[in-house]
């Protein structure tokens, strides 16, 4: 009978042969996955190393291969070490070796004088002319930068499923991914994962109910998912919740990723500058002109958004609810599909702190 070490050594001589066919390299993985779920947790580890080690193949499809399984591995339960720390060392090689593209990229781009269509237009050319670029750009260089946009998805993977994961990555990476997150679709993904946060404390209050709490917010990605879940809150929606539990287990991450499912926005979200407003609450339990609203839509928290731009005031970021200016609505779905989300409630708030903190002192 085969075991999992003369079964990785098959599906490495296998995928190493560049006359071999995606084919034959899928049927050599398969017996491995076969073997995995019953091996010990050093036999595994040492699979996943062997893996990663054939990052640097000649053929780069034949290395985003290799990543992406230990990616999907880790996803499904196996253990993250093994493969982790080689990963950040891997991306990191990779961000420093195409560091001077993105640099001269940079250059030519701040000269440009036109805007709009025409602006991307000639970034896109810029691009093209650079990579192109002999002088600039060895073999080594434009296998750095293409592997950028190839491994990534492993590194999403390794970085979302557990909170040190993610902190010791955003501690290596976030930097240099963020320089470079216009530019390339893998280092996009990843500095939007790092704007993630954690324990982040919270005050939430309803201004048409004045109910409210302090509490945290957990690894929440977008303001799409940060409304869902406060559907979820009974405290906020008269002791029940306002999304279905399938919709809810989507949005806090132990449900499936998606669905073809709408969700119905409850509330406006606002920032705390809406109290500095004058009028402002004419907005409370505005049944009969809730499109009034709109005139405060400098205040806004907009969906598209994330909840590191909700503006802090006395270190809590502060998210008032109020009555939507119009219908909207939204699809069930989660950004990233290891990432678990929470809102916690630490303290439910009286009216007299409610009112202390709708009358902010800038």
């Amino acid at each position: 009978m085969q075991d999992l070490h003369s079964a990785t050594d098959n599906f490495v001589a296998v995928i190493s042969d560049p006359v071999s066919s995606n084919e034959e390299v899928n049927a050599a993985l398969q017996p491995c996955f076969a073997l995995l779920a019953n091996s010990s947790e050093a036999d595994i580890n040492a699979f996943m190393k062997r893996l990663m080690s054939l990052y640097n193949l000649p053929d780069i499809e034949r290395g985003t291969i290799a990543l992406t399984v230990c990616g999907y591995l880790v996803e499904n339960g196996f253990p993250s070490k093994a493969a982790f720390d080689k990963f950040i060392d891997i991306y990191e090689e990779r961000l420093d070796k195409a560091a001077p593209f993105f640099q001269a990229l940079t250059y030519h781009i701040n000269k440009i004088k036109v805007e709009g269509e025409d602006r991307d237009q000639e970034i896109n050319r810029i691009y093209s002319e650079l990579i192109n670029d002999q002088e600039l750009v060895d073999s080594e260089m434009y296998t750095a930068i293409i592997s950028l946009d190839k491994f990534y998805t492993c590194g999403i993977s390794l970085f979302s499923i557990n909170r040190e994961n993610f902190e010791t990555a955003k501690s290596r990476l976030a930097e240099k991914v963020t320089q470079v997150s216009f530019f390339s679709q893998g280092c996009y993904w990843i500095s939007k994962l790092f704007t993630v946060l954690f324990d982040e404390p919270v005050t939430i209050i309803d201004i048409d109910q004045m109910i409210g709490f302090e509490g945290r917010i957990n690894g929440v990605v977008d303001n799409y998912q940060l409304q869902h879940l406060l559907m979820g809150i009974p405290i906020l929606n008269g002791g029940e919740s306002a999304i279905s539990a399938e919709n809810l287990a989507i949005a806090n991450g132990t449900g499936p990723q998606t669905s073809d499912n709408s969700i119905e926005s409850k509330w406006n979200l606002y920032s705390i500058h809406l109290c500095t407003q004058p009028d402002w609450k004419s907005l409370i339990n505005n049944k009969e002109n809730p499109a009034q609203s709109i005139a405060f839509k400098d205040s806004w928290i907009w969906s598209e958004g994330a909840p590191e731009d909700i503006p802090a005031y006395r270190n809590r970021r502060i998210i008032l609810l109020g009555s939507p200016a119009y219908s909207r609505s939204s699809r069930a779905q989660r950004t990233f599909k290891n990432l678990k989300a929470s809102i916690e409630i630490d303290k439910v708030l009286t009216e007299e702190e409610i009112g202390q903190w709708l009358n902010p002192s800038f």
